[in-house]
């Protein structure tokens, strides 16, 4: 009978025994891995886009941008002719009573409603055409916050 040393009796153990850890981790779930570092950016602009199409209560990006103040009485900022298309209106209320921004020909859908000292906006799809903007709040709309804006 062949005798063989204790120490090579141990690395034999020791081989064996991390064989079977490796086995056992390679069973496990795979980690993440590294991400690719952008250095030009154009990925970002990807990866920005992507994430607007998958979440489907996201709000349409918009053609145009108009900023209105809402004092009282008036909207201010509100232009006379928009381009056709999407466009987000962005309601800054300066005045001292909540005040909200409504389209008349929509349904009367409010796009935006804000209180005093605060900001809200809101997006809509415009086609060409005539639309009354007002606000419903009291007699706000009596009193002079009315305006038609004709898209083009």
């Amino acid at each position: 009978m062949v005798r063989v040393p204790t120490s090579l009796t141990a690395v034999v153990a020791a081989v064996a025994l991390f064989g079977v850890s490796a086995c056992n981790d390679a069973e496990e779930e795979p980690q993440d891995p590294v991400e690719d570092t952008d250095v030009d950016g154009d990925d970002a602009e990807a990866e920005d886009d992507a994430a607007d199409d998958a979440d489907p209560d996201a709000e349409p990006r918009a053609d145009e941008v108009i900023a209105v103040e809402a004092t009282e009485m008036a909207f201010e900022g509100l232009p006379e002719t928009v381009p056709a298309g999407t466009v987000e209106i962005e309601l800054d209320n300066v005045g001292d009573l909540p005040h909200d921004i409504v389209v008349e020909e929509l349904g009367d859908e409010v796009v935006a409603s804000a209180e005093p000292g605060e900001s809200a906006s809101g997006t809509v799809e415009l086609e060409p055409g005539e639309y009354t903007v007002y606000c419903s709040i009291g007699n706000h709309r009596q009193e002079g916050m009315e305006e038609v804006v004709t898209v083009e």
